[in-house]
């Protein structure tokens, strides 16, 4: 995905009760996607096809839907919706 950012952060904590402690780390992972993504199809018999795509939201799941062009390697432009 383009433009896709990964945060990660480390969380430290130690707890008390009844005489007793504990001492735990944790490590988050945030994600945040733009929606815009790009690809190259490979053909079986040497042709392919160059995508840039855009999700109908910024989940990167293809249940929304989307839109994009893809250039065909012999040079034809083909719109995308799905």
């Amino acid at each position: 995905m383009r433009g896709a950012t990964t945060t990660v952060g480390t969380s430290v904590g130690t707890a008390f009760a009844a005489g007793a402690s504990a001492f735990g780390t944790t490590t988050i992972i945030g994600t945040n996607y733009t929606g815009d993504f790009v690809a190259v199809l490979l053909g079986s018999r040497g042709s392919s096809l160059s995508c840039q795509l855009q999700y109908a939201d910024s989940s990167g799941f293809t249940t929304s839907g989307g839109v994009g062009v893809c250039q065909h390697s012999d040079g034809r432009l083909i719109d995308i919706v799905w």
